[in-house]
């Protein structure tokens, strides 16, 4: 199977970030991914909010995509003080390197999970916003300080972004990611509803929908 391009797409918002811009993949099903070292290990990052809730958000992303970054930083905030912070929905950041950038687009989320073992789940999904704020500028050292400011061990941080320790379950969120029909980041579910780079407002009506 092909691997995604890293072509982009824009599209049109109605409300919150006029034109969100995503990162457009393709194809789906099996791919061959990243290769990984020997030494691999996984974690599985409870959802925020209320993980019993009826309701899950799921969003796929790719740290390298701008259209992830904008969603991130100026879709999910309200969203987040709206459903996730009250309990009424269960919240998930799934990874999807396309890869937008062959390096970034992987080392980024190795850290973001280190941060989740060093320092919890709260850490990790503070880790997300503050390291798109630097994305276009991502370096070793900058993605150290965002997560050792979280409570990250900096050694544990650096060994992740040479090693890659999490490398296969990065492959496998993306593996899964296509087999769900996921062609471009970010693309969001509310549950079984499928929505590819959405705007503040139609995120909030699906949410509302699910909710009755």
């Amino acid at each position: 199977m092909h691997q995604p391009s890293r072509r982009t797409f824009l599209a049109a918002a109605s409300a919150g970030v006029a034109g969100l811009a995503g990162c457009l993949g393709g194809g789906g099903g099996e791919s061959e991914g990243r290769d990984c070292s020997d030494e691999q290990r996984s974690v599985e990052v409870p959802a925020a909010g209320d993980p019993d809730s009826d309701v899950t958000v799921a969003a796929y992303e790719d740290f390298a995509c701008p259209g992830c970054r904008e969603y991130v930083l100026n879709v999910l905030p309200r969203i987040e003080d709206e459903y996730v912070e009250p309990g009424e929905i269960a919240y998930e950041h799934r990874d999807l390197p396309i890869p937008v950038d062959e390096e970034w687009s992987w080392k980024v989320p190795n850290a973001a999970l280190v941060v989740f073992e060093e320092a919890g789940q709260e850490a990790y999904y503070e880790f997300i916003p503050n390291a798109y704020q630097h994305q276009g500028d991502y370096s070793e050292e900058t993605v150290v300080d965002v997560a050792t400011d979280l409570g990250a061990d900096e050694s544990a941080v650096r060994d992740a972004l040479e090693s890659e320790p999490f490398c296969e379950q990065l492959n496998e969120s993306r593996s899964a990611a296509l087999d769900r029909g996921v062609e471009a980041t970010p693309t969001v579910f509310v549950n079984d509803q499928q929505l590819e780079s959405p705007d503040e407002q139609e995120l909030r009506e699906a949410i509302e929908a699910e909710l009755g």
